[in-house]
Order: C-alpha cells, then structure tokens, then sequence
C-alpha cells in the first residue's frame, strides 16, 4: 500500500510541476483563470497532506491494507 501512495504522491507532484511551468511559460489571460489554476493547486497540495497523513498513520497501524 505504502508503495502505491508513493506512486500517486509522485503522479501529483509531476503535475503540479507541469501546472506550474505551464503558467510560467504560457501565462493566464486573466484573473479567473489564474484562481482556477491557483484553486487547482492548493487542491493538488490538499490531496498530498491527506496522502502523507494516511502513509503516517499506515505505518503506525491505524489503517489496514484493505
């Protein structure tokens, strides 16, 4: 389980670096686009606390592998 959660921990920092030099490289055209791309980021950043909350507490036993 351990190993997945580090592959889908992996899959989502490759995207958020994506996200990142896209908007770098291509810019927004205006502020609600870069809310979404910011609202979308902060959601990628959310989802990596959960998953490394949830590694924590796999490796202190409170979580089964089912």
């Amino acid at each position: 389980m351990e190993k997945l959660l580090q592959a889908i921990k992996n899959n989502i920092k490759s995207h958020r670096q994506e996200l990142g030099n896209n908007l770098l490289n291509k810019g927004v055209e205006d502020i609600s686009e870069f809310k979404r791309i910011y609202g979308y980021n902060q959601g990628l950043n959310k989802a990596l606390e959960i998953i490394n909350d949830l590694v924590v507490k796999y490796r202190k036993g409170e979580v089964d592998d089912e």
